[in-house]
């Protein structure tokens, strides 16, 4: 069945207006009711050359091209598919992945019971950060509807090790490829009420096979950055199809609602960044002993540069070499985006003029002047709990940033480059607040830090501001368990 027609054979989206899906048209509901014999509408439709007409012509055409769109798209996917194997392939075996989940992503899940009572609701989570995301919005669902099942799906191994964390979550798997036959498989041994695609991640034909069983599709905590909204717009004709087929957006800021809204995203509202949500540090929480964790006892002051990328691990050591000139027992803490570039960072750092250890292979003495590579995953959050200022990776580079809510929420101020468009309207928030400094250049790191390693006065203010800034912020992932609650009683009146 072409990727137009909904459930019964009807054209256009599904929609959640009021307590029922309706078509995006203006349609009659999805339950087979029909229309009053003397309703305006249906009176226009007799008189030829009326709206009707128009509107039909319309729909003969939207139809075509969302026909055109769906073979051209998997036309595209079959010619490539050899080289996309031979990439894939080569990918796992450069950084040293398992091909563990190869029978998953070709559709290979486990078959699940029929969710008789309550529901299931699917959440896909890409990576390590959206797997954070799912750990504050499942609890959240689950006070809303404690009977509910929910599954994740993720496409890194990383994501997939800390989503199994979740607690109330029946099901962890890897994301099929986007080929018709392996996103059929899923839907049939997952059976879903419901989709949630945490941030954005848009797999047409998921998407559409979802739309033919009358399922809907969501985006939760919608991230929308003003280079991916570029792209979009030069697919507009593929991803038109896509978008016009959701359930709703809950966007995290203003600017990424309006870019949703532009490319013709239904149902967008602005929900704020379920990432503030995260659990606060507990009050009790010592520095000194997150420091001696973290083998930078005696160390004073710290320094944490998190999810550092390629070229950036360089920069910082040769920011923390000048600032050691004025602060002999600076430590620092270093935790690479990626581990499988634990090698290169430490060269990196080494010629920068600094000598490091790695994290798993500390044996305790002092950590002042000591430079600690972080080995493993799942500590950064705790580790800026030792900091007395952070450093935000991706942001010296054209990468768009890492999350800077994970730092401020220690109360620790922090410094960036100029390339923070994943999280822009955080960092501009920071900004305005004072508990970020913002840097053209890695040439500007050193004397951003200096006046935090200098005093602390000017480091608690700074600090103390950014704290504030994150508690202002919180309450997103309850408009999000709202919003997924009303789709799943939309969806489950809608089968009733």
């Amino acid at each position: 069945m072409p990727p137009d027609l909904g459930p019964d054979g009807s054209s256009g989206p599904l929609r959640t207006v009021g307590p029922r899906l309706r078509e995006a048209d203006g349609g009659s509901p999805l339950d087979g009711r029909r229309r009053p014999r003397n309703s305006p509408r249906r009176a226009r439709a007799a008189h030829p050359g009326g709206e009707r007409e128009g509107a039909g012509l319309d729909s003969i055409l939207r139809r075509s091209m969302n026909a055109l769109a769906y073979i051209l798209y998997n036309a595209a996917i079959i010619i490539s598919s050899p080289f996309i194997a031979a990439w894939y392939l080569a990918h796992f075996w450069k950084r040293g992945l398992s091909l563990t989940g190869v029978g998953e992503r070709l559709g290979f899940v486990r078959r699940l019971r029929p969710a008789e009572e309550g529901g299931r609701l699917w959440l896909h989570a890409v990576s390590v950060g959206e797997a954070g995301v799912a750990a504050v919005l499942v609890p959240e669902i689950l006070k809303r509807r404690p009977r509910l099942r929910i599954v994740i799906s993720t496409v890194t191994e990383t994501g997939r090790e800390e989503a199994e964390k979740i607690e109330g979550v029946e099901y962890v798997f890897y994301l099929p490829f986007d080929l018709p036959f392996a996103v059929r498989s899923v839907l049939d041994r997952i059976g879903p009420s419901a989709i949630a695609i945490i941030e954005t991640e848009l797999w047409p034909n998921l998407v559409w096979a979802a739309a033919r069983r009358g399922l809907p599709v969501c985006i939760v905590n919608g991230r929308l950055s003003e280079k991916s909204f570029r792209g979009y717009l030069r697919l507009r004709f593929l991803f038109a199809s896509v978008l016009g087929r959701l359930a709703g957006v809950a966007a995290r800021g203003e600017a990424d609602a309006a870019r949703y809204r532009a490319l013709g995203a239904p149902g967008v509202f602005q929900a704020g960044n379920i990432k503030f949500d995260a659990p606060a540090p507990p009050g009790e929480a010592d520095p000194e002993a997150l420091k001696e964790a973290f083998g930078l006892a005696g160390a004073g002051p710290v320094i944490v540069a998190g999810s550092t990328h390629p070229g950036e691990e360089a920069e910082i050591g040769r920011a923390i070499r000048a600032l050691r000139e004025q602060f002999g027992n600076l430590g620092a803490l270093i935790a690479p985006r990626h581990l499988q570039r634990l090698d290169d960072a430490e060269e990196d750092l080494r010629r920068a003029g600094l000598e490091t250890v790695r994290w798993s292979g500390l044996s305790g003495g002092s950590g002042g002047g000591r430079v600690v590579l972080l080995d493993v995953m799942g500590k950064l959050g705790e580790a800026y709990g030792c900091a007395t200022a952070g450093f935000i990776g991706g942001s010296l580079i054209p990468h768009g940033g890492q999350n800077p809510i994970e730092a401020a929420r220690w109360g620790v101020p922090v410094v960036f480059g100029p390339h923070m468009a994943n999280f822009a309207e955080v960092a501009e928030i920071l900004l305005r607040a004072g508990g970020a400094v913002q840097v053209q250049g890695p040439e500007g790191l050193a004397d951003a830090f200096l006046p935090w390693l200098s005093g602390a006065g000017a480091r608690d203010a700074a600090g103390a501001s950014a704290r504030e800034t994150v508690n202002a912020n919180r309450g997103a992932a309850g408009r999000a368990a709202d919003f997924l609650a009303g789709l799943l009683d939309a969806s489950e009146g809608n089968r009733g």
